[in-house]
């Protein structure tokens, strides 16, 4: 497990290590965590969005995380009795929300609260609220942060995102980024998102765009079809991105997608409130980012614990291999690679877990 001096920095490996202590029925605090600083708002509308499915049916968690809530719950996840097991990932973000309408009080105050104990630390967001020089300050420091930008015009990001002149502003805020990241000398990670779909993909444009991201410091660019299939899949997209990713130098692209799309079908327990849980807007320790959302129960109240450990040790004490039953989480929504390799016995023990132990 990660230690307070050197946080882990494979997130598989850490996951992996959990993974075999829980299996083998001892208690220990998850190495990844996911940060929902608020629930059901944000400032675009996108066709491909993940957190809008149900959304209709499903109503946002109260968003209740001020400042002294937050920083409090993370005194509890970060408790120094168990600093030798302390949680070495934090991403913030939000599978149905923007972090950043958290505010530009909490997002800097829980950047500053993390990096003070040598956390990792990702920020996950659509980059339109990166225009605050402070908090801008604040994610400059960070390890890596990521933007899901999606198309490569302003036309196309107001008809498809719901924000005009979004592109441009993007490009104007990453430049901000990389120039104070260059001047703080930190070793910021940028990384870049595109959905594609068939309105808006265009090899040509495509490329054309990632020279321009390349030219104004971004690190990585990541692409991928529309999991949720309201559109039809690009068939030649990795063929096309590994072709760039060849000809365009000095940044790795790459085609991020699954392999195989895992489902609740395909495994009949949940490992992922062990390993990489969510902490809601509410407070409360959710099984994953899909299910941090009023229509699924928490496994866990951080406001009521006086740590992670007094909560995961109450309620999992009974429990060794079991983990948490599909059917009793609810959950049917597809699973992203990392939890869904986990989850499905074969490759958690052959891809992940036989790497690094056996």
């Amino acid at each position: 497990m990660p230690l307070f001096k050197n946080p882990e920095q494979n997130v598989k490996k850490a996951l992996s290590r959990c993974y075999v202590t829980s299996k083998a029925g001892g208690i220990i605090p998850p190495p990844v965590m996911d940060v929902h600083p608020i629930s059901g708002r944000c400032n675009l509308k996108c066709v491909w969005c993940v957190g809008k499915i149900d959304r209709e049916t499903i109503e946002p968690l109260p968003s209740i995380l001020t400042k002294e809530v937050l920083i409090g719950a993370l005194n509890k996840i970060l408790s120094p009795y168990w600093k030798h097991l302390w949680t070495s990932r934090f991403h913030i973000c939000g599978s149905d929300s923007e972090p950043l309408l958290a505010g530009r009080e909490l997002i800097p105050a829980t950047i500053r609260f993390l990096l003070q104990r040598n956390r990792i630390v990702k920020l996950i967001t659509n980059g339109l609220l990166l225009d605050d020089v402070e908090m801008v300050k604040s994610i400059s420091k960070i390890s890596e942060l990521s933007i899901s930008l999606d198309v490569t015009n302003d036309s196309d990001y107001e008809d498809y995102k719901g924000f005009k002149g979004g592109f441009t502003k993007i490009i104007e805020n990453i430049s901000e980024i990389d120039r104070l990241r260059k001047k703080f000398d930190t070793n910021l990670h940028i990384l870049v998102t595109f959905v594609a779909t068939p309105q808006t993909y265009d090899k040509k444009n495509w490329k054309e765009c990632f020279e321009l991201l390349k030219r104004i410091g971004v690190n990585q660019i990541k692409t991928r079809n529309d999991l949720n299939k309201p559109n039809n899949p690009i068939e030649n997209l990795k063929s096309d991105v590994e072709q760039i990713n060849n000809e365009v130098e000095g940044i790795e692209i790459l085609y991020n997608a699954p392999d195989k799309p895992y489902g609740s079908y395909h495994f009949d327990y949940c490992l992922a409130s062990r390993i990489w849980p969510t902490l809601g807007a509410d407070g409360c320790l959710y099984p994953c980012a899909h299910t941090a959302n009023s229509k699924y129960e928490p496994f866990a109240d951080l406001t009521s614990s006086s740590s992670i450990m007094e909560a995961y040790k109450e309620c999992f004490s009974h429990h060794t291999n079991s983990f948490s039953k599909i059917s009793d989480i609810g959950c049917k929504r597809q699973c992203p690679p990392t939890i869904g390799s986990f989850n499905y016995p074969g490759d958690a023990k052959k891809n992940l877990c036989t790497e690094y132990f056996f």
